[in-house]
């Protein structure tokens, strides 16, 4: 009996008494830029240019992007934006807004941020819903 004790505690011990693992997040191997396409479609249908940012007398940022679709047909895209502050934290997000992309021709998404404190931004596109 007694060694029968035993060996069930040992069984415990080493069985770590129940407890599992937690189980680990997943890293991303991809480090977020600063304009997102929700689509690999809709990523070969459109070309962006590189972002273009100033601030006004009041500070706020100001973002514009050129983008135009890459295709001979007329595209309908629904963008939001949300800006940044210097730790990271998000300070404002715009809901989504529509824009249509006429076939082959220069435009631009233009947006300023609500604060003079933010410093990054980050722009989502998908398909118009």
């Amino acid at each position: 009996m007694k060694a029968m004790i035993v060996l069930t505690s040992m069984v415990l011990l080493v069985g770590g008494c129940g407890v599992k693992a937690p189980i680990q997040p997943r890293q991303d191997p991809y480090i977020p830029s600063q304009v997102h396409v929700g689509e690999e479609d809709l990523r070969t249908h459109t070309a962006f240019g590189k972002p273009v940012l100033s601030r006004d007398g009041a500070g706020l940022l100001h973002v514009m992007i050129p983008i135009r679709a890459a295709t001979d047909l007329e595209l309908y895209i629904d963008y939001r934006v949300t800006f940044f502050d210097r730790s990271g934290q998000v300070l404002n997000q715009t809901g989504w807004m529509t824009k249509t992309l006429p076939p082959n021709v220069f435009d631009q998404i233009s947006v300023n941020s609500m604060s003079p404190q933010a410093t990054d931004f980050q722009v989502d596109v998908r398909y118009a819903k």
